[in-house]
């Protein structure tokens, strides 16, 4: 068995080798497999057999995601690799989903041909202290953390969307990126806003937030919160909106209904206490289904609710019921 050498990459994703004060480029093909790093050196390559490499370079270390958002492995001391060594792959994130996120990259597997391979991490996304976006790659013992640190957004189909500029190192010029997230907005727990990707592994965002204004109008159809993300001040937040149709329920819940393109409808679903304000609208103050208080309240006028004439219905009854209880609410 050979002694341990440096490890690190050039511009063209080929592996360098540092020897005696030599450094080396290894034409072939970099992997992932089971979320472990692999290097396949090019077909009976005279200079990996000079280095006595193996056929196959398998890497231990700790999964980054660097300022230019390309994929980085720091490596861990092994019997075969120096700690700190850093691994980092030129390429591009293409897609993600709720378990995995794909890279595109470009390797050198000869003097003329060059491949292009996606490399694919699986894991959950979550959010952090900031309201930023990362992903944590599932390892055998804990989770390495990549971190999306610009700033994140809505599209017009109400999907958060991740924009940044990549520098093309080769050709020194900047070009914007986007990855788009699929997922649906949740309301659960008060001054949280949930955007749920998949709830069999826990990938799923809650993000810090406040309500831009305690009482919304039903009629209005949205629900208006104040974010901030990559900082705490106060002074940086900015408007995050969802557009949706309130609904009231036969069967004793409210939800609102958002859309997410073109026949994609998603609810959020509630529990509320009524009552019955001055200019007799109803007053919804939301709970979650737990009955635990959600901090927002909506207001419906009479001639909104007359759509539904069984709801209107019943309201009107508890209308009558609260009549004689002022200051009172009941449970819908």
């Amino acid at each position: 068995m050979r002694d341990r050498v440096h490890y690190s990459t050039d511009l063209s994703n080929r592996l360098l080798v540092k020897e005696a004060g030599n450094i080396y480029a290894l034409s072939g093909e970099f992997k992932i497999e089971k979320n472990t790093l692999v290097f396949d050196p090019q077909r009976k390559s005279p200079l990996a057999e000079q280095l006595r490499l193996p056929k196959r370079i398998k890497f231990e270390g700790r999964w980054q995601l660097d300022e230019n958002h390309d994929l980085q492995l720091v490596l861990i001391e092994n019997e075969s690799q120096y700690d700190g060594d850093k691994l980092k792959i030129h390429g591009k994130v293409i897609s993600a989903s709720a378990n995995e996120m794909t890279f595109q990259v470009h390797c050198k597997k000869g003097a003329s041909q060059d491949v292009i391979t996606l490399l694919r991490l699986g894991g959950r996304w979550q959010a952090d202290e900031l309201n930023r976006l990362q992903f944590l790659v599932s390892k055998d013992r804990d989770e390495d953390i990549l971190r999306f640190k610009g700033q994140w957004q809505l599209d017009p189909k109400q999907k958060i969307v991740y924009k940044y500029y990549k520098q093309q190192l080769k050709r020194k010029i900047k070009v914007e990126e986007e990855l788009i997230l699929n997922g649906y907005w949740q309301i659960n727990t008060k001054n949280r806003l949930a955007y749920i990707l998949g709830l069999k592994n826990w990938s799923f965002f809650e993000f810090r937030v406040q309500l831009e204004s305690p009482v919304i109008l039903g009629k209005a159809g949205e629900i208006r919160y104040r974010i901030a993300i990559g900082t705490k001040e106060l002074k940086s937040r900015r408007l995050l909106c969802l557009s949706g149709k309130w609904k009231i329920g036969r069967r004793h819940d409210i939800y609102f209904e958002c859309e997410y393109g073109a026949d994609v409808m998603h609810k959020v679903v509630f529990g509320a206490r009524v009552s019955v304000d001055k200019s007799r609208n109803f007053l919804f103050e939301l709970t979650n289904k737990e009955g635990q208080d959600l901090g927002i309240a909506v207001t419906f006028t009479r001639s909104f609710l007359r759509k539904d004439a069984l709801v209107f219905a019943r309201l009107a009854q508890i209308e009558k019921d609260l009549r004689f209880e002022l200051g009172a609410s009941i449970k819908w």
